[in-house]
């Protein structure tokens, strides 16, 4: 593997339909520093109940996890991802993106992926039909696809290697896919603050991938952080997502979820990736 060639899940998008589609970003990420002197919520951890408390168990947290935001009619998450693997020099290089996904069942779904490279991908999925903007390259295409989120997923990833953040959270098997029949330990590593908040921290591995999660603690149990390690993959690739916002409220009407093709933007046709 040739040195800076490897970007798991940045450039897939890319190579999936054929040519470069994608959005100019709309947001500015948040700052995580407090806008006056004192110290920010991050930086204080809350104290945690006195005295000797069993352990939960380790599936018990991933599956109320994987439950709870199954349960959610909606939701949004915006999280820093990480991308790393050893090259053939011996060093380890990371590629970061920041991606954001907002879901409305049964079957709209939104994402923006800000790469490092000052690329934007953006996809909107709206009762079967899902389209695809890119910029600066000012590029889009539409194709159609089932109407349910998960089935339209499946489609995109199969059929044109397209890399939807976060399927995870999208199947309906959120946690048969962290810690189904195939993994092969699964074990409570103990209580950690991340990102402002006291997590439960499980690690799960199964044939090919260790898997670690992070699950808030409290009544919206949602990831704080997650990472995977490809182990038997060359260059032992490396994901970390941390999730720096999770909201179950999105703005009312489907404006999220609709496409309107910028004035200058070229349309292109979209067919499946040719698998050899």
């Amino acid at each position: 593997m040739k040195s800076g060639s490897w970007r798991v899940g940045v450039v897939v998008a890319t190579v999936a339909f054929g040519l470069a589609l994608g959005c100019a970003p709309t947001d500015r990420p948040e700052s995580s520093e407090p806008a006056t002197g004192a110290e920010s919520a991050d930086w204080t951890p809350t104290p945690l109940p006195d005295g000797d408390t069993e352990p939960p168990d380790a599936g018990t947290v991933v599956r109320r996890a994987a439950e709870f935001i199954q349960s959610q009619p909606e939701f949004l998450t915006e999280a820093m991802v990480t991308f790393g693997a050893l090259q053939e020099s011996g060093q380890t290089l990371h590629f970061d993106v920041l991606e954001r996904v907002a879901i409305r069942r049964p079957d709209k779904l939104a994402w923006v992926t800000l790469h490092d490279d000052g690329t934007v991908d953006r996809g909107w999925l709206s009762a079967g039909q899902f389209t695809l903007l890119k910029q600066p390259i000012n590029m889009w295409g539409t194709i159609s696809v089932p109407s349910a989120i998960p089935e339209a997923v499946d489609r995109l990833v199969e059929e044109y290697d397209l890399d939807v953040p976060f399927q995870d959270f999208l199947s309906p098997e959120t946690a048969e896919r962290w810690a189904g029949e195939d993994a092969t330990s699964l074990e409570y590593i103990g209580e950690e603050w991340v990102l402002g908040s006291w997590t439960d921290h499980v690690a799960m591995r199964k044939p090919g991938i260790d898997f670690e999660l992070w699950v808030r603690q409290g009544p919206e149990p949602f990831p704080a952080k997650m990472m995977v390690v490809y182990t038997e993959d060359e260059g032992r690739p490396t994901y970390v997502a941390r999730f720096r916002r999770w909201s179950t409220t999105l703005p009312e009407g489907d404006a999220t979820f609709e496409f309107t093709a910028p004035g200058d933007a070229q349309r292109v046709d979209v067919t499946p990736v040719i698998r050899p």
